[in-house]
C-alpha cells in the first residue's frame, strides 16, 4: 500500500516539455506571443504538467480555466472562467465578458473584447498566461473566440496553453486549423514516463527502499503511464515492495480496479463523502458535499481521501471547495454506487446545486418514465431555445424525450432536440441519431431535421428535397408553425446557395407571413427576401422590401442589422459608395459590440470592398484583413469567398500577385467543391480583377466566363451575366475585356446592357464613361471618344461627393484621355502631358505599381518623362502600422482603435512608436497631417 500521506502534489519527469514550455514563456517574456498545445491521454499528467507549470509564471497575470463536459452547452463557460478572478471593475469594461454573453454573440465580438482585456492587463508590466485545460470540451463559442483571438496577438506578450486529448473530435480539427495558421506554436505530445522516471514516481510515493528489479517490471507492466503506477502501487502490499516477493500484479490491470480496492479501505464517512463529490461531479464547496453526503464531520472525513490521492482540496479559497482529482476518479468511484444510492444522491444533490444544474440531476434521479419531470425540462429547453441558447435547449428536450411515456412525445422531442442541436451548425450527437429518426413516423418535423443533416453532410439536393417536404407540409398545420420557419430558413438559404432568387423571395414571403417571428428571425428573414429579390430582378428592385429602414443607419436597432448590412450590399452593387459605406460601418460596428447579426462574417469583407472603389485602399487592406480573420474563426463557410474577394482588390491594385492568386486558387477550390452561385461570382470577379491589373484581356474573358450565358466571340450570339450580384461591376470587365480581346460590336452591346441597367448615380458614371470611349476607339471612332472623355473629365472635377469619383476609375479615365489627345495630336502636348502626368500622380497615392508602370511606358512612348515622384514615407510602414495609422489618425483613442481593429490596446502603443519613428513625429495630429501629406 502507498505508505507516504500527501504524494498527491509528487511531480516527477517531463524535463523536456517543461523546458518547451519554459523556453516559449521566456520568449513570450521577450516580447512574443506563442501558443502551445498539449496533447496526451486521459490521466497521462496533462493536467499536473499545466498547473506546476503554472506556478511557475510568478511573473505572468495567470487565467486558468478547465472545460468540462456537463457544461459544453453552456455558451462561452470557459471564457468566463478565464475572467472569473480579474478585477470586477476593470472587467466592467468590457460588457461581453462581464456576464454571460447575449444568445447570438459572435465569437470575433467576444474574442475582440478579450483582446481588449488582455491588453489592460498586460499595461501592469505582467506577461499574461492563458491556460486552459480539458480543451476537447469547451463550449464553441469559447473555442472560436479563443481561436480569433491567438490569430489577432499582434504584438503582445501573452503565452497560450491548452490541453486535449488527441482522440478528442471536437478539438482536433479546429486545433489543426489554427496551428497551421500561426507562427508562434508549438505541440507537445506527453507519453508514458520513462523507467527512470518511474523510478522517482515510486520512490516518491512509497516510504523505504525498494525491492531489485521492482522498478523495471513496474514500468513494463504500467508502460510508464502515471495514474496507473499510482494505482498499481496503491494495490501491492507494502511488504511485497520492499522484499520483492511479489508473484504477479494486480489483476487486471484496471484504473477503476485499483481506485475502488482504495476507496474500500477508506473510512465510510469518507467514502461516502468521494461518492457525493462523484455524482455532484463539480468543484463545490467542502460544506455542500458534507450536506449531501449526510457525514457530521467533512473535515474530518476528507483529510483519509486526501491521502489517498482521489481528493483534492483548495482550503485558501472562498467556501473551501473540493473536488475529485481526475475524471478516472470519478467514474470508478461512480461505479462503486449502488442503483438505489445513485438515485438518493442525484435526488439530494438536485437540492443544493443551482436550478441549471440541478436538471441533470433530477434526470439521473428518475427511475423510468417521468411525464411531469419530461413537461418541466421540455418547458425549459423551449425557454432556453428562445432565449438563442440552442445547445441547452437540445440537452432538455433529449432528456425530456428519453423520460417521456408515450411514443408520439418521445419522437416529438427527440426530434426537437435534433432540431436545436443543428441550429447550433454542429451536427454532434444529433447526427448519431439518423437512423433512429428516420425510422420515426413521417411529419414536417422528421422532414426538416433529416434536411439540415443533410445540408451540414453537403448533401444538398437531398437536403433540398426534404426541406421543401417539412416547409410545405408544416405550412398546411397551423400547429406546426415553429417548424415551417426553421425550415424556410434552412430552405431559403439553399435556394440563394444556388442563386434561385424568385424561390428564395417566395419561401421568404411566405415565411414572414406566418408571423410570430422573434425580431432577429423577422429581420433575418426580410433580409433573406431581399437577397432573393436582388438575384430575381437586381438591387434596384430589392431596395424596396427594405424601406421599413430608417433613412439614418444608426437609428436602426440591433434585432435590424442584417437588413441594414443587406441595404449597404445593394448600394454598393449600384454604385453608390457613400451611403453603402455608411450603412455597412453602422453595422460592422454594432457587431463588433456583440449585437450578434448573422451577417457579420460578410459586412466586414464588403466594407473593404467599399473602401477600395472609394480609392481608400490603405483602410481596405486592413478591413480585408479583419474580414480574414472573422471568416477563420467560423466553423462555417459563410463570408470565407467574400473576405477572400475583399483581399485580392488591393493585392491584385498593387501587384503583390502570388498572395492574390493565393486567394483566387482558394476562390476557385471553394467554388468547385460548394459548386454555389455566391462563390462562382467572387472567384470569377477576383480572377477577372487580377487580370485587369496585369492588362491581361483575354485572361479577364476566361475569368467572366461562369458568369455569362453567351459565348464571347460566337457568331451573332449575345452575351448576358448569368447573375446579378455585383452586375454592373461584372459588365464593366466584361466590356473591357471584349474591348480588349479586338471584339467591338460585342463589348459595344455589353455597354448597351450596362447602360440599361444603370440608372446614371455614383462612381459608375467615370467608369461607364471610360468604357465608352474605349468602345469609341476600338469602332474607330477617336473625335468621338475624345468628346466622351472631354466631358466625362470636365463631370468629374465638379463632382461634389469624393466617393462619386474614385481615384483608380478616375486615373485610368484621364489616362486614356492623354493618350488618346497625344496620338490623335488633338491639343498640345503639354496638356496631353498634363492628363497623364495627374493620372499618374492618382496611381502612386494608392501605391497601385501595375498601372503606374503602364503609365510610365505611355509617357515614355509619347516622348515623355513622368514626373518626379519623391520616395513616400508610408512605404516603409507595413501593412498593420498602416493598419493603426490610418485608424488613429481618424481620431479614435488607443483603445477605440484596438476595438475596431480587433487587437489589444498594447498593440496600438506598440505600433504607434514605431510609426511615430518612421514618420519623424511625435503626436496623433502630427499623424493625420503627415498621412495627409504623404498621400497628396
Amino acid at each position: 500500500m502507498l505508505e507516504r500521506a500527501g504524494s498527491e502534489g509528487l511531480f516527477v519527469g517531463r524535463l523536456g516539455e517543461s523546458a518547451r514550455l519554459a523556453e516559449c514563456a521566456d520568449r513570450v517574456r521577450a516580447g512574443e506571443s506563442w501558443l502551445a498545445v498539449v496533447e496526451g491521454e486521459a490521466g497521462i499528467g496533462k493536467t499536473a504538467l499545466l498547473r506546476r507549470f503554472a506556478a511557475s509564471l510568478d511573473d505572468h497575470t495567470v487565467l486558468w480555466a478547465t472545460a468540462d463536459a456537463s457544461e459544453t452547452g453552456f455558451s462561452g463557460g470557459v471564457i468566463g472562467q478565464l475572467t472569473r478572478r480579474v478585477d470586477r471593475e476593470l472587467l466592467a469594461q468590457f460588457p461581453l465578458l462581464a456576464g454571460e454573453p447575449p444568445a447570438g454573440a459572435a465569437p470575433h465580438a467576444v474574442g475582440g473584447q478579450l483582446l481588449l482585456l488582455l491588453g489592460a492587463l498586460q499595461e501592469s508590466g505582467r506577461p499574461v498566461a492563458v491556460m486552459v485545460d480539458d480543451l476537447q470540451w469547451a463550449d464553441r463559442l469559447s473555442v472560436q473566440a479563443l481561436g480569433f483571438v491567438l490569430r489577432r496577438l499582434w504584438a503582445d506578450r501573452v503565452l497560450t496553453v491548452l490541453a486535449t486529448r488527441p482522440d478528442a473530435e471536437a478539438a482536433a480539427e479546429p486545433l489543426d486549423r489554427l496551428l497551421r495558421s500561426l507562427d508562434r506554436t508549438v505541440r507537445l505530445e506527453l507519453r508514458g514516463l520513462g523507467d527512470g522516471e518511474v523510478a522517482q514516481l515510486a520512490q516518491g510515493l512509497v516510504a523505504g527502499r525498494l525491492a531489485a528489479g521492482l522498478i523495471e517490471r513496474l514500468y513494463t507492466y504500467t508502460q510508464g503511464h502515471p495514474l496507473y503506477v499510482r494505482m498499481v502501487l496503491a494495490e501491492v502490499p507494502a511488504a511485497a515492495l520492499h522484499d520483492g516477493v511479489l508473484e504477479r500484479w494486480p489483476v487486471p490491470p484496471s484504473l477503476r480496479v485499483g481506485i475502488r480496492a482504495q476507496l474500500n479501505r477508506l473510512p465510510k464517512g469518507s467514502r461516502d463523502l468521494l461518492a457525493a463529490l462523484a455524482v455532484l461531479d463539480a468543484r463545490v464547496p467542502l460544506a455542500t458535499a458534507g450536506r449531501l453526503a449526510q457525514v457530521a464531520d467533512p473535515v474530518r472525513a476528507l483529510g483519509p481521501a486526501l491521502a489517498s490521492g482521489l481528493a483534492q482540496w483548495w482550503p485558501m479559497e472562498h467556501q473551501s471547495p473540493v473536488a475529485l482529482v481526475h475524471a478516472l476518479h470519478r467514474d470508478a468511484v461512480y461505479e462503486t454506487l449502488t442503483p438505489e444510492r445513485r438515485r438518493a444522491l442525484h435526488a439530494g444533490a438536485a437540492a443544493v446545486v443551482s436550478t441549471s444544474a440541478g436538471w441533470a440531476h433530477r434526470v439521473a434521479a428518475a427511475g423510468g418514465p417521468d411525464a411531469r419531470l419530461a413537461d418541466e425540462l421540455e418547458e425549459s429547453g423551449m425557454r432556453e431555445a428562445a432565449n438563442g441558447r440552442n445547445a441547452l435547449a437540445a440537452t432538455r428536450l433529449l432528456w425530456a424525450a428519453s423520460l417521456s411515456e408515450h411514443r408520439e412525445e418521445h419522437e416529438r422531442r427527440l426530434l426537437t432536440a435534433c432540431a436545436q442541436s443543428l441550429l447550433t451548425m454542429l451536427p454532434g450527437w444529433s447526427a448519431k441519431l439518423r437512423p433512429q429518426v428516420e425510422e420515426y413516423a413521417p411529419g414536417p418535423l422528421r422532414s426538416c431535421v433529416l434536411g439540415v443533416m443533410d445540408m451540414m453532410a453537403g448533401q444538398f439536393a437531398a437536403a433540398e428535397a426534404h426541406l421543401d417536404r417539412a416547409w410545405q407540409d408544416a405550412l398546411a398545420q397551423p400547429a406546426a408553425d415553429w417548424v415551417a420557419v426553421l425550415a424556410g430558413t434552412f430552405l431559403a438559404n439553399i435556394t440563394l446557395w444556388h442563386g434561385r432568387g424568385a424561390q428564395t423571395v417566395e419561401v421568404a414571403r411566405r415565411t414572414l407571413a406566418i408571423g410570430d417571428l422573434d425580431p432577429a428571425t423577422t429581420d433575418f428573414t426580410r433580409a433573406a427576401l431581399a437577397t432573393g429579390r436582388l438575384w430575381h430582378r437586381g438591387p434596384r428592385a430589392a431596395l424596396e422590401d427594405l424601406t421599413h429602414l430608417p433613412d439614418d443607419g444608426s437609428a436602426v436597432p440591433d434585432h435590424s442589422l442584417d437588413t441594414l448590412a443587406t441595404r449597404g450590399v445593394l448600394r454598393l452593387f449600384l454604385g453608390e459608395l457613400a451611403p453603402a459605406r455608411a450603412d455597412l460601418q453602422t453595422a460592422a460596428a454594432r457587431d463588433r459590440q456583440g449585437a450578434g447579426a448573422k451577417m457579420g462574417p460578410l459586412t466586414l469583407a464588403l466594407l473593404s470592398v467599399v473602401h477600395y472603389l472609394a480609392g481608400d485602399w490603405n483602410e481596405s487592406e486592413s478591413v480585408a484583413d479583419r474580414a480574414l480573420a472573422v471568416a477563420a474563426t467560423h466553423d462555417q463557410l459563410l463570408g470565407d469567398a467574400a473576405a477572400r474577394f475583399s483581399a485580392v482588390c488591393v493585392l491584385a491594385g498593387r501587384g503583390e500577385w502570388d498572395a492574390a492568386l493565393d486567394h483566387v486558387d482558394k476562390l476557385a477550390r471553394l467554388a468547385k467543391t460548394l459548386g454555389a452561385s455566391t462563390e462562382i461570382v467572387y472567384w470569377s470577379l477576383a480572377g477577372a480583377t487580377v487580370a485587369q491589373a496585369r492588362a491581361d484581356h483575354p485572361a479577364m474573358l476566361r475569368a467572366l466566363t461562369p458568369l455569362l450565358d453567351g459565348t464571347p466571340g460566337s457568331a451573332g450570339g449575345t452575351v448576358r451575366l448569368r447573375y446579378r450580384p455585383f452586375g454592373l461591376w461584372q459588365q464593366s470587365l466584361l466590356v473591357e475585356a471584349l474591348t480588349g480581346c479586338g471584339q467591338p460590336e460585342a463589348a459595344a452591346a455589353a455597354l448597351d446592357e450596362m447602360r440599361r441597367a444603370f440608372d446614371g448615380t455614383g462612381y459608375l458614371r467615370v467608369v461607364v464613361a471610360r468604357l465608352a470611349g474605349l468602345v469609341a476607339e476600338a469602332r474607330g471612332r477617336p473625335h468621338d471618344a475624345l468628346e466622351i472623355y472631354e466631358q466625362a473629365v470636365a463631370a468629374v472635377a465638379a463632382a461634389t461627393e469624393p466617393a462619386d469619383a474614385p481615384p483608380l476609375h478616375r486615373a485610368l479615365l484621364e489616362q486614356e484621355y492623354g493618350r488618346l489627345l497625344l496620338a490623335t495630336k488633338a491639343a498640345s502636348r503639354r496638356t496631353a502631358a498634363m492628363w497623364l502626368h495627374t493620372a499618374h500622380g492618382r496611381f502612386s497615392a494608392l501605391r497601385a505599381t501595375p498601372f503606374l508602370q503602364r503609365c510610365d511606358a505611355r509617357l515614355a512612348a509619347g516622348g515623355l518623362t513622368a514626373p518626379p515622384q519623391a520616395p513616400s514615407r508610408l512605404l516603409t510602414l507595413t501593412e498593420r502600422e498602416l493598419s493603426v495609422a490610418y485608424v488613429v489618425a481618424g481620431g479614435r483613442t488607443n483603445q477605440e482603435a484596438a476595438a475596431e481593429l480587433y487587437v489589444s490596446q498594447k498593440t496600438v502603443e506598440y505600433h504607434l512608436s514605431h510609426i511615430y519613428a518612421k514618420l519623424g513625429i511625435s503626436s496623433r495630429r502630427q499623424l493625420g497631417q503627415a498621412l495627409q501629406a504623404l498621400e497628396s
